[in-house]
């Protein structure tokens, strides 16, 4: 009589991980690709810190593919706009898991859950603090919807301070 209650060695996950993370399976061919923070892309000619998003190899170029071409809009009405995030470059890299496009962003603070988390011992932003960041969410939502262009985020963790 056999029990399912052992599980075979192939059933078990090689690494948890104890952080929000992408699942380390997906470094594979076709896949994520591997990177170390701090390291050079695109023949490093400039030094400045950058937020490099990096597409899984060929079978998400059209979401980056639709993606660029929004930020590419946005950028040619807004150029200078203070709400809204903006892309400095873009290109292709090819790895060893395929070849993966890349959107290279300007680098952004604390995002309003860790801004909490760091200086609000209470959990809450103060009155003023919280009317100002509305303010800036609010103008930055309207250029892209000038644009009409959507943004489908729902949650705090894409805000982020001036």
């Amino acid at each position: 009589m056999s029990t399912h209650s052992n599980w075979s060695q192939i059933d078990q996950p090689l690494y948890i991980s104890t952080v929000n993370a992408e699942p380390l399976h997906r470094y594979r061919q076709g896949g994520y690709h591997p990177i170390t923070l701090g390291e050079s892309l695109k023949a490093g000619r400039e030094e400045m810190y950058v937020a490099v998003k990096i597409s899984v190899a060929e079978t998400e170029y059209d979401g980056h593919t639709r993606e660029l071409q929004t930020m590419k809009v946005l950028a040619s009405h807004h150029p200078h706009s203070k709400h809204t995030v903006h892309m400095l470059d873009d290109f292709d890299l090819k790895g060893p898991n395929g070849s993966h496009k890349c959107l290279v962003y300007e680098l952004l603070g604390s995002n309003i859950p860790d801004t909490i988390d760091a200086h609000f011992a209470d959990g809450r932003l103060p009155g003023k603090l919280a009317k100002v960041i509305a303010k800036q969410c609010l103008i930055g939502l309207d250029d892209l919807h000038q644009q009409k262009i959507g943004h489908g985020g729902k949650s705090l963790s894409w805000k982020y301070f001036e």
